[in-house]
């Protein structure tokens, strides 16, 4: 009888073993509903060198994907309180035509966005070649859906060396589309379309600009 009772308590706990396993979910994990979508998405901007080289057809596709992937945000989800501490993303697609897209002269520079230590501060990077140009900011959240980012002073350096420093006064208010852990679609108010990296080994560059950081204690 000892037995049938244990087994009984063991069955009427299923649910509840469930129900703790679901709500270890991460609340901005892809949806894989989302999938096709991302990947025509990563498809159209592929190529166009952050939107530089992107044509009027190509644009226009991109902008219908966006839409129809903005639908999808879940609605019980808040878009700004996206954790975002030693995180690293890239640009991957933008309108803008300025040095915001990473365009320096002819050429155009990857692109990325680098939070540290937390939410609040972060780093854009454009890096050509040795060349690497960072524009240090600070966000904060205004609602649900908009960030107040204000930019503090941008750094230029090549091979590590520091070549100009200076303070920087811009601002903007950015409008969050679509964000989930993987991807953060905002205008600012241009479009702009950022994938996180997934943890990667360092580049030759990373390295010359940091190099106390790579380097391992005894």
């Amino acid at each position: 009888m000892r037995s049938i009772a244990t087994l009984i308590l063991a069955i009427t706990a299923i649910p509840e073993i469930f129900s703790i396993s679901s709500s270890t979910v991460k609340p901005f994990a892809p949806d894989p509903a989302t999938l096709s979508l991302k990947q025509e998405l990563y498809r159209l901007c592929d190529g166009t060198r952050n939107g530089i080289d992107a044509d009027d057809q190509t644009r226009s596709e991109i902008a219908r994907v966006v839409r129809e992937l903005e639908t999808m945000q879940p609605t019980e989800l808040v878009p700004t309180e996206l954790p975002l501490i030693g995180s690293r993303h890239k640009l991957i697609y933008c309108e803008s035509k300025g040095g915001s897209s990473g365009k320096i002269g002819p050429f155009v520079g990857a692109v990325e966005q680098l939070f540290a230590t937390d939410d609040t501060n972060f780093t854009n990077c454009v890096t050509l070649g040795p060349l690497r140009i960072a524009l240090a900011a600070e966000r904060k959240v205004i609602d649900d859906r908009r960030i107040k980012v204000k930019f503090r002073e941008i750094t230029a350096t090549a091979f590590g060396i520091e070549l100009i420093k200076k303070p920087s006064t811009g601002s903007g208010v950015w409008t969050q589309r679509f964000v989930d852990d993987e991807l953060r679609i905002m205008d600012t108010p241009s479009l702009f379309i950022i994938r996180r990296e997934s943890d990667a080994l360092p580049t030759l560059i990373d390295v010359l600009n940091n190099p106390a950081g790579y380097i391992a204690e005894e």
